[in-house]
């Protein structure tokens, strides 16, 4: 009998209301605008000075979210990311050579994105504590099944904060993606069995992928033992609010023109989109050696897919990739979904994995 296909989440959950943290998501769905920037300078204040209050929150919060995808058939759950405002300066926050007090006025991702961001004014470095650790222990030890922990990646750390230092973008992706592979060695050391980057600017900035982004990669597993799972997610961006039909997503092609480039690199698994892209299917054969946790369920779109919509996008996907290398997901984080409109998904994903 073959054994079921994995479903897995990818990280960002909406955060419960107790949680003393209001981050970006929260803003898009009420369909307002939020200074992402602003939000982690009030996180910092706040969390810093009730912190053992707080961590109480945190923990319940973490079991909440992992409850939910765990009710809803998840095999390979996430932590919600519910500690953090937003995971990139999360990370930035806990190393130095980053300004969160005079910030930089940016325009990005083809002129989708407007904000203010936290600056890069002298060399960084990595403070010797890691964060990850205390936050996937917590995590696990309120989860039945081992927990996934995300992380953001070198090139899309630089894409949401201003460098005023280096001027030199490989060099600058070489040294941040050293921080990301020092509380990657410390998760392995804590135990954590799945441990994945986020790098969504792949799919806009192809250029700097295929120049110097998989080589951060890289850098960023170096010395991760083949007993652990290296995941990379690359999804094509959120738009600015649920149900937003209009906003400027990453070209889908850009997973062909990466394809070759991302089989040879030392990872295991790719997550990309396709519930929102529907990709040509031909995709997944240039995949010979990787993973591919494959979108299923959209997570910018409030309607909930059917069981059968999955099932038949799913058997159309085990016609150009082997089941043992499908793991089923969602396109991306489900921060910008209510709770249940979050369950619902997952549970439909779900049971349309477990019919497969």
């Amino acid at each position: 009998m073959k054994k079921p296909l994995e479903t897995t989440t990818i990280g960002a959950f909406p955060k419960p209301d107790y949680v003393p943290v209001r981050d970006w998501f929260d803003a898009a769905r009420e369909k307002g605008g939020m200074n992402t920037a602003q939000t982690t300078l009030d996180y910092t204040s706040d969390v810093e000075k009730n912190k053992d209050t707080h961590e109480a929150l945190f923990i319940r919060a973490a079991k909440e979210v992992i409850d939910i995808q765990l009710r809803a058939g998840v095999t390979i759950p996430t932590d919600g990311e519910v500690r953090r405002e937003n995971y990139i300066h999360y990370h930035c926050r806990h190393l130095d050579g980053f300004d969160f007090d005079t910030l930089e006025h940016r325009i990005l991702r083809d002129g989708a994105y407007e904000t203010d961001l936290p600056a890069i004014r002298s060399a960084i470095n990595h403070t010797d504590k890691c964060y990850s650790v205390h936050d996937y222990l917590a995590s696990q030890s309120v989860s039945s099944k081992p927990v996934k922990f995300t992380m953001p990646g070198p090139l899309t750390i630089m894409d949401t904060t201003a460098d005023c230092f280096y001027n030199d973008r490989p060099k600058l992706n070489a040294v941040l993606a050293d921080t990301v592979n020092k509380e990657i060695l410390a998760l392995v050391d804590a135990g954590c069995q799945y441990i994945q980057v986020d790098e969504p600017l792949f799919a806009r900035e192809v250029n700097d992928a295929l120049d110097f982004g998989m080589e951060g990669l890289e850098r960023c597993f170096h010395g991760v033992p083949k007993s652990v799972t290296r995941v990379v997610h690359m999804c094509c961006g959120y738009p600015d609010h649920l149900d937003d039909s209009e906003y400027k997503k990453a070209d889908p092609d850009s997973y062909h023109r990466l394809s070759k480039t991302i089989d040879d690199v030392a990872f295991d698994q790719i997550s990309i989109e396709d519930a929102h892209c529907c990709n040509n299917l031909d995709l997944l054969d240039k995949f010979q050696s990787k993973t591919v946790i494959f979108g299923a369920v959209a997570i910018a779109d409030s309607r909930v897919e059917t069981v059968d919509e999955v099932v038949a996008r799913l058997q159309s996907a085990l016609e150009h990739i082997d089941r043992d290398r499908l793991v089923v997901a969602p396109d991306c984080g489900l921060g910008l979904l209510t709770a249940q409109l979050a369950e619902d998904k997952l549970r439909v994903m779900c049971q349309a994995a477990a019919q497969i």
